[in-house]
């Protein structure tokens, strides 16, 4: 296999997270996202949590553009798979071998979210409705395109449908029939 490129992005709570984990597995690949981006940057001590928040609130960074320039360097030594909000940072890029998109619906999202993070059903709905507005106004910003246009991906999968277990077999099936491998 060469050195794959594979995005998962989507909607909060549809399930990134727990798909890339199996996918990693089954591909041996690593994955990625904003928050092992994050405890990179102050595990390495470039900067605290604290320090981080402060910085990005007084606007002195921009943590999109931070993330950003840590993903890079893991995309360019590529076997990997980038998921969640920091795959629509890299969203634009032509050497991807398969981004794929995964929606489910409002409530099962909510559930998603409040069993994963321990947090009461209201909580879990303000975090999915904050996600998506933050992801939405993330691909307007960077791409001047709608987040939920199908054309921005290769395949878009209601992840409500299959547990994340069949959810990776399929994109795991898709991505060797479309590399040949």
């Amino acid at each position: 296999m060469d050195k794959p490129l594979i995005i998962l992005a989507g909607m909060l709570g549809s399930g990134c997270t727990e798909i890339a984990e199996k996918l990693s597995k089954k591909l041996g690949l690593d994955f990625i996202n904003s928050g092992k981006i994050i405890r990179e940057i102050v595990s390495e001590g470039k900067l605290s949590y604290r320090d981080l928040e402060i910085m990005t609130r007084s606007g002195e960074i921009d943590l999109d553009e931070l993330i950003k320039s840590v993903l890079l360097d893991h995309v360019n030594k590529r076997n990997i798979i980038v998921e969640g909000r920091s795959a629509f940072l890299i969203l634009d890029r032509s050497d991807v071998d398969l981004k794929v998109f995964f929606w489910a619906p409002l409530e099962y999202r909510i559930k998603h979210i409040a069993g994963r993070r321990k947090i009461s059903l209201e909580e879990a709905k303000n975090h999915v409705k904050i996600g998506d507005e933050d992801r939405k106004s993330l691909v307007l910003r960077l791409y001047n395109r709608d987040w939920l246009d199908a054309d921005l991906y290769d395949i878009v999968v209601n992840t409500s449908k299959w547990s994340s277990e069949e959810v990776a077999e399929i994109i795991e099936k898709i991505y060797r029939v479309r590399k040949k491998v």
